[in-house]
């Protein structure tokens, strides 16, 4: 468990299940800030010290199939959070299943899951107008895939990636009882305007 944290790839830390809840928030992405995924910094966005550290405070064994892990997040001078990992066992290796957060709010499932959901809704009663404002606003400038900092220059996959975002969006934007095909027309022409830079 300890060096599962240097792993970039979901799919070897969370079983398909959870994988599968973190693709489905991640597929709307494009339309809000903010994204619940996996984090073993639990999506601190900040840092006091020099050094982070993930400790492992306690395993204990469910049955055969299942094992709860109590972890902490510590950076010295700000965060010494304590939260659980809920291990299931799946085609013989110890995946997360959910991460049950010690504010005694909501577990990582629950996050993801109402996260889709209100962007769902979002696009369901937000007005077109402000919708459309936001596609043509989030749409990426040229300089961005010319300027080497950017995550779009050089990187066919994240622009592939984004492309997918949009029109994932876009479908749910066509349940808008107020959407029109023109605006359908609009977000067709920003999607090809970024295809040209695959």
């Amino acid at each position: 468990m300890m060096q599962m944290h240097e792993y970039c790839d979901a799919d070897k830390l969370l079983t398909a299940d959870l994988l599968a809840l973190q693709q489905q928030a991640q597929s709307v992405h494009f339309w809000a800030v903010f994204f619940p995924g996996f984090q073993w910094d639990l999506g601190v966005m900040d840092a006091c010290s020099e050094k982070q550290e993930v400790k492992i405070e306690g395993i204990k064994p469910i049955d055969s199939l299942h094992c709860d892990v109590a972890m902490r997040y510590v950076d010295e001078g700000c965060y010494d959070d304590p939260y659980t990992l809920k291990l299931l066992k799946e085609n013989g290796e110890w995946k997360i299943d959910d991460v049950f957060y010690n504010d005694g709010e909501n577990t990582l499932r629950d996050d993801c899951k109402m996260f889709y959901d209100d962007v769902v809704d979002s696009y369901r009663t937000t007005s077109p107008k402000e919708i459309m404002e936001f596609f043509m606003n989030e749409e990426p400038l040229e300089e961005h895939y010319t300027d080497p900092e950017c995550i779009y220059y050089n990187n066919p996959s994240a622009i592939s990636q984004l492309i997918e975002e949009i029109k994932n969006c876009h479908e749910l934007f066509r349940e808008n009882p107020e959407y029109t095909e023109e605006y359908g027309k609009q977000i067709e022409s920003m999607i090809e305007r970024i295809a040209a830079h695959i």
